[in-house]
């Protein structure tokens, strides 16, 4: 009887075999073609977006860009805007606190021009002229009584289209006449082809004096950056490449250079770290300082 029984149930096994094996095959079958189809399926790439910048994007033709971004955290940090810079060097929402500030600024007088000891009223009739660290100066500093064309991301490249408080430029250099005209220009194409932007500066520096017989004309060494936000296009080798082209155009009489970078410098040339917050400028409560170093530098004719 169990015979019999084994032979029934191994009858019936080879029969459900024999018939549910074409389904099985088919399977496999299918399930190959399948795995076929996906190895010849093109490689998934990543979609990366472009970063997005502030309007403190420069470059010349065929040139790359060179952004600055400055955190929103401003009236109590840094100047609103970019500049210029530049860098991507603070993320937004940059909360580190401004550190207490000197007490005072050297008296020493930079090397070039002849500078002596002055104060705010100096500048009664002087016009600065400048991107986001000028910015800085109009807005937290001490000269109020001076005039401001600046803007976040200014450069000497594109002074034809850029405007300030309902002036274009040159509109603003005949409103009225200046006794002094600072410029500080260069942050925002320091990455840029040097001799595209010593020729954009030049034709500032030429349209000024077209505008404006009469001024002294002050150029402002570009402020250096902190080590941590030097990339291959702002670097404080560039910066101080492009400040020495531009006191080039110094002569002493009637323009003069001035370089404000002792100031704020660590022992390796380079910004402070904790001077800025987000290593391109200055905090709020420094600039102050700036205009007190100004103010120690006046020129005398």
């Amino acid at each position: 009887m169990n015979k019999f029984r084994q032979c029934i149930y191994t009858t019936i096994l080879i029969i459900t075999c024999f018939i549910a094996s074409p389904f099985i095959f088919k399977q496999i079958w299918n399930s190959s073609a399948e795995k076929k189809k996906v190895e010849k399926l093109p490689p998934i790439t990543a979609n990366i977006p472009v970063q997005n910048t502030t309007p403190a994007q420069t470059g010349t033709p065929g040139q790359p860009a060179v952004t600055t971004t400055v955190p929103d955290e401003q009236q109590q940090t840094t100047v609103p805007g970019n500049d210029a810079v530049t860098t991507d060097a603070s993320p937004e929402g940059t909360t580190q606190a401004a550190t207490e500030a000197p007490t005072q600024a050297p008296t020493e007088a930079p090397k070039s021009g002849s500078f002596v000891q002055g104060d705010a009223s100096y500048f009664d009739d002087a016009l600065f002229i400048g991107d986001s660290r000028t910015v800085g100066i109009r807005d937290y500093g001490t000269l109020k009584n001076a005039d401001y064309f600046c803007n976040v991301g200014m450069a000497a490249y594109k002074m034809s289209s850029e405007s300030d408080g309902g002036y274009d430029f040159t509109g603003k250099l005949q409103s009225k006449q200046y006794g002094k005209v600072y410029i500080m220009l260069g942050i925002n194409e320091v990455g840029n082809n040097f001799d595209y932007t010593i020729s954009a500066y030049s034709s500032v520096i030429s349209t000024v004096r077209q505008y404006q017989p009469n001024a002294i004309i002050v150029l402002m060494a570009n402020l250096h950056v902190t080590a941590a936000a030097e990339t291959s296009s702002i670097s404080n080798d560039r910066i101080n490449y492009l400040n020495a082209a531009l006191q080039q155009f110094a002569d002493n009489q009637s323009v003069f250079y001035i370089d404000v970078n002792p100031v704020f410098d660590d022992p390796d040339g380079n910004l402070r770290a904790d001077a800025t917050g987000d290593g391109v400028h200055v905090y709020g409560n420094y600039y102050p300082i700036w205009c007190e170093f100004l103010c120690n530098n006046t020129v005398s004719r």
